[in-house]
């Protein structure tokens, strides 16, 4: 018997461990495969342990004399066997030896993948501290902080500078492993993981350095707006000390020539101080606007309280505005006070040489003509008191001085004039009254007479224009009854202004002598008479012309309503003809009544 057949068993026994052993490494391998290029990040360490796991079992596959064994002694143990059994070990073979075959390539290619792998894990292990440097120092670049003042952030700035030195410092290491990772991940085994991991690395490294250095440049800014706060809030109540003291400067001025110059001037230092003010102010809320990012939430409250306080202080500006209109007012009022003060002062200089021609008459002012000058004299000079005391009022309600520093040599001095008016007047007053005590009653008569001339003679002279611009022709019947109405009244004015006239001639005929007021009287009689024709003779034109306007409404009427509605009127067809010829004729003759409406009556 031959060695084969007697040691059958045994060598069959071998023949299946070693193919059950060669199927347990392909498994493992295959696992190990698996492992190798599963889409997860390992250290270092544990990768190192995954690669030898793989390379020991690379090694054991690799070698070919077990698949060679197995195959020579399958010819050998399967060669006594019939058709079918050894058919089925064929196959059994053959798919052993077809995948071994087949993962052989994938042995291959993983072992290089494998190496790619084991560098790319060593370089994220390399790369892992820096990361963690970087997240703290992005910590400490973009923590919380708060700045009350411009020491606080110096400090701070000083924080952020070493932040940024410590960056610096790093600069050359990381750009170094930057460089060393994007070599590594453009090699084409190289794994998704390390391109995402460098692209990670890059993107914080250059956010940490653009936070620091935002961070670093606000700092700055801040401490620059504390700077600008302090100076230009310092500055500005500099310049608010000096806009009030512009403000109490602004006096009442009573040189007529002197007081526009001056507000001319202080007009252009108003809009001057304006525009200082409005200027500092912005540049100061601005820069309270920047160091508000970072103040305690108590600090906020109190630099807004100070601007707000500075906000309400600009109020100065409008203060002063409203007190430069009020002197341009004043200035306005002061020149038309001043030109009535003069001309009551060349009165008086003309009252008292008057008084005085009075007082001292030639022989041709005498009797009659003394009366009426004494007259005359006393109701000018009451009339000129009253004019006095309005001033007076007027310069008491807004001339006189209202603040320190106003009542000035040259507004005594009009004051002072202002008295010697007054004294004036009042002496020249009791000097005419004294004068026509001497004349009793006549003077009492004189003045009725006097007083109802100068209630008479405007009216007269308005009546006279009107008389020759004359009534307005009518052009309806509406207008014709507004003019009937006007003329009336007008007669109705000419009747009452003839009374008073009769009444203060009847004053003036208890005179002694009353040659002028007779004369007077005539003149003004004469005249009146001639309004009063006219007067008259516009009611009745108008009454008239109403009346015939109104007749010939009524027969259109009638017309119209014949024509309209024939059936129901009581005018026959043939009387129409008639009342047309009616109407012409009443047209006719209300238009010569228009037309004459204005002649003169003879």
């Amino acid at each position: 018997m031959a060695f084969w057949q007697e040691n059958f068993a045994f060598i069959k026994d071998v023949y299946d461990t070693r193919s059950q052993k060669m199927v347990e490494i392909m498994d493992k391998t295959d696992n190990i495969i698996k492992e190798v290029l599963a889409d997860k990040i390992y250290t270092s360490n544990d990768f190192a342990k995954l690669k030898d796991q793989f390379t020991s079992l690379a090694k054991n596959l690799e070698q070919s004399e077990v698949k060679d064994w197995l195959e020579s002694t399958k010819e050998t143990l399967m060669g006594e066997s019939d058709k079918k059994a050894r058919g089925d070990e064929d196959k059994k073979l053959a798919d052993l030896m077809n995948r071994y075959n087949n993962l052989l390539p994938k042995v291959n290619d993983t072992r290089l993948v494998c190496d790619s792998l084991w560098k790319a894990y060593k370089f994220t292990d390399e790369l892992s501290p820096s990361m963690e440097w970087l997240v703290e120092k992005k910590v400490l670049a973009t923590r919380d902080i708060s700045s009350n003042s411009a020491s606080e952030t110096e400090e701070l700035i000083e924080r952020q500078e070493k932040v940024i030195d410590q960056l610096d410092k790093k600069r050359k290491n990381i750009n170094e492993l930057l460089a060393r990772g994007t070599k590594l991940k453009d090699d084409p085994k190289s794994p998704a993981f390390l391109a995402r991991e460098v692209a990670s690395m890059r993107s914080q490294w250059e956010e940490t350095n653009n936070l620091a250095m935002d961070r670093l440049d606000r700092l700055k800014a801040n401490l620059e707006a504390w700077e600008t706060y302090e100076k230009r809030r310092n500055d500005l109540f500099e310049k608010l000390v000096g806009a009030d003291k512009e403000l109490e400067d602004i006096k009442k001025i009573y040189d007529p020539a002197v007081g526009p110059e001056d507000l001319k001037k202080r007009l252009t230092n108003a809009a001057s101080i304006r525009k200082t003010l409005s200027s500092i102010f912005e540049t100061v809320s601005g820069a309270n606007d920047v160091v508000q990012t970072l103040l305690t939430d108590e600090m906020k409250m109190e630099l807004n309280e100070q601007v707000d306080e500075l906000k309400y202080k600009m109020n100065v500006n409008d203060n002063i505005d409203e007190k430069l209109k009020k002197i341009e007012e004043f200035n306005g009022n002061l020149k038309e006070f001043l030109v009535v003060l003069e001309e009551l002062e060349k009165w008086v200089a003309a009252g008292r040489a008057r008084m005085t021609e009075l007082s001292n008459p030639d022989a041709k002012f005498e009797g009659e003509e003394r009366v009426l000058a004494t007259m005359q004299l006393g109701d000018d000079i009451r009339e000129k008191m009253e004019v006095h005391n309005q001033q007076q009022n007027k310069w008491e309600d807004n001339l006189y001085p209202s603040e320190a520093g106003e009542d000035t040599p040259e507004c005594q001095a009009i004051s002072s004039r202002m008295d010697t008016v007054k004294d004036t007047l009042e002496e020249l007053n009791g000097e005419v009254e004294a004068e026509a005590s001497k004349y009793g009653e006549d003077v009492k008569h004189l003045a009725d007479f006097t007083n109802s001339c100068k209630k008479f003679e405007p009216w007269m002279a308005k009546a006279e224009t009107k008389v020759k611009s004359g009534l307005k022709k009518p052009e309806s019947l509406e207008e014709a009854k507004e003019l009937d109405t006007e003329a009336k009244t007008f007669l109705e004015t000419s009747t009452n202004m003839k009374q008073l006239l009769d009444d203060g001639k009847a004053s003036a005929d208890k005179m002694a002598k009353h040659d002028e007021p007779d004369r007077k009287y005539a003149e003004f009689i004469a005249g009146w008479k001639k309004i009063n024709a006219m007067a008259e003779a516009w009611v009745k034109r108008m009454d008239e012309m109403i009346k015939m306007w109104e007749k010939q409404a009524a027969t259109a009427d009638k017309v119209n309503a014949a024509l309209t509605a024939p059936a129901d009127s009581d005018i026959k067809v043939e009387d129409l003809e008639g009342l047309l010829a009616d109407m012409k004729k009443m047209f006719i003759e209300k238009q010569k009544m228009v037309d004459g409406l204005n002649v003169v009556p003879s």
